[in-house]
């Protein structure tokens, strides 16, 4: 018998949580279970859809022209039509629903402890293409033995197996360790041995969402971008909230003009601060997440 279609948890935040930017205890405790066991979880309008239609008017020709040139980097080869690409850090394209979101703290400190660290901001493009990414992991090093760290992904668009939603592995971050990466491999996917072994009965996943749904994934959840078959290219917003006792120095760069205009909430902020005016789209691919010694 083949397994059943594992389910990722959508939660829809009633109007009294919106309004009061307060998710409410049920909704949190499942928020909190599906993180525990999935390694990830959706919050369906956790972001105003006005915000993310201004972005994506933006960020696409801007990716545009990323992708024209030859020397940005394509993220797991040409075939995927994947770049990375930095956000809009002007200030009438700063949105903190977007990029500090309060539900998301919320949730995540239940993981993590309070006050969590936020050292990455970023996003990657997908433009149309017939390649897909291995299955793997966003790092390769000795992690600590519990949750140390959650992704929060905005895409600017909905999603769905057409416009390449990310595959996900519901419940693989359990599973993953320093030796899940084939280090033989030309992109350091998982291990093609556990890929068969947790496809018996959690295979990937390709969730379609909504246009503002916001998404919660466990750092070591295995996961895979997909092709994207249609003719507009599809942004995914991403930052990293890591533990506060994570022991990194991890920074991500906005310009000086906002410092203290931002309302972070509860989150820590670790940014550098630089001139206004800096090439911003020029951002790197390679970053160390490894816990410093």
């Amino acid at each position: 018998m083949s397994p059943s279609t594992p389910q990722i948890t959508i939660i829809e935040l009633t109007p009294n949580e919106l309004s009061t930017k307060q998710i409410n205890s049920f909704n949190l405790q499942k928020s909190i279970e599906a993180l525990h066991h999935d390694g990830i979880v959706v919050l369906a309008n956790a972001i105003n859809p006005a915000h993310l239609d201004k972005l994506n008017a933006r960020m696409v020709p801007e990716a545009a022209r990323l992708y024209a040139r030859s020397e940005t980097h394509r993220n797991f080869g040409n075939h995927t039509g994947n770049i990375q690409q930095e956000p809009v850090c002007e200030a009438e394209y700063i949105f903190e629903d977007v990029i500090a979101n309060l539900f998301a703290t919320s949730v995540i400190e239940c993981m993590l402890g309070p006050n969590p660290a936020m050292r990455f901001y970023s996003a990657n493009t997908a433009f149309k293409a017939t390649g897909r990414q291995p299955v793997h992991i966003d790092f390769d090093f000795d992690m600590p033995k519990v949750p140390f760290a959650f992704c929060v992904n905005v895409n600017l668009v909905e999603t769905s197996e057409e416009n390449g939603a990310t595959e996900v592995w519901l419940g693989s971050h359990l599973d993953t360790d320093r030796g899940v990466i084939d280090r033989q491999s030309e992109y350091g996917g998982v291990k093609e041995e556990l890929l068969e072994k947790r496809g018996r009965f959690s295979p990937g996943i390709q969730p379609g969402l909504p246009k503002g749904a916001l998404i919660i994934r466990d750092f070591r959840l295995w996961h895979a971008g997909m092709p994207n078959r249609t003719d507009e290219p599809r942004v995914m917003l991403v930052s990293i909230q890591f533990a506060n006792w994570y022991r990194s120095d991890q920074k991500f760069r906005l310009p000086r003009s906002l410092e203290g205009k931002i309302d972070w909430g509860r989150v820590v902020p670790c940014v550098e601060w630089v001139d206004d005016g800096f090439n911003y789209l020029q951002g790197a691919h390679d970053h160390d997440f490894a816990p410093l010694p």
